[in-house]
């Protein structure tokens, strides 16, 4: 399974790149975060997954272990390919979408070419529940910023947390706590956010 690309960014469209690795041409569907890492003539390194189906195989690039994982769940739900997904996450921010899911904001997602007025009630419906609301309502889809969240996110996903449900739960925490969250130590931290993570 390819988890990664780094190489040579050879040219770029507004929704892919050709990455040169070791001499291989990767034609990779990017979603607006990885195309924003990618300058021709630069070397990038982008996140990536691999889809094989009936209509053949693609390459999917993202700029983090985030979006991927978005990508994953948005690919879950019944009716929407690869493709769809990653033209929501071409237009939309890993932010907006998680942003336009748990407020039920259905206008969101009709932005994007291709998804009709259904199509965007069974994103929002779906996607509500698979990923953690908390983050739209916290602004991001990264864990808070600092040394400490840093350790104690890198702690949650050894521990078999996905980065989304870490992030999440960081950002519940932060929300609870406000200027007190900088003041806890990596032990307060991680027994608050397994806590919260407990409760789903």
């Amino acid at each position: 399974m390819i988890r990664s690309l780094c190489g040579e960014v050879l040219s770029t469209t507004e929704t892919s790149v050709i990455l040169d690795v070791n001499g291989l041409g990767f034609d990779v569907l990017c979603s607006r975060g990885a195309l924003a890492l990618c300058r021709p003539g630069e070397r990038a390194r982008l996140t990536a997954y691999l889809q094989v189906s009936e209509a053949g195989a693609f390459l999917f690039g993202f700029a983090d272990e985030t979006e991927r994982e978005l990508f994953l769940k948005i690919t879950a739900i019944k009716g929407i390919g690869g493709r769809t997904a990653m033209t929501i996450l071409g237009v939309l921010s890993a932010e907006d979408v998680i942003r336009a899911a748990a407020l039920a904001d259905v206008a969101a997602f009709t932005r994007v070419p291709g998804v009709g007025r259904k199509t965007a009630e069974r994103l929002c419906f779906e996607l509500k529940n698979a990923v953690p609301q908390n983050l739209a309502l916290s602004g991001g889809a990264a864990a808070p910023s600092g040394r400490v969240a840093d350790t104690v996110a890198d702690a949650l996903r050894a521990l078999g947390f996905t980065q989304v449900d870490a992030a999440g739960a960081l950002g519940v925490v932060r929300a609870a706590l406000g200027e007190d969250f900088d003041k806890l130590d990596e032990e307060k931290l991680l027994k608050a956010a397994l806590k919260e993570l407990q409760r789903k």
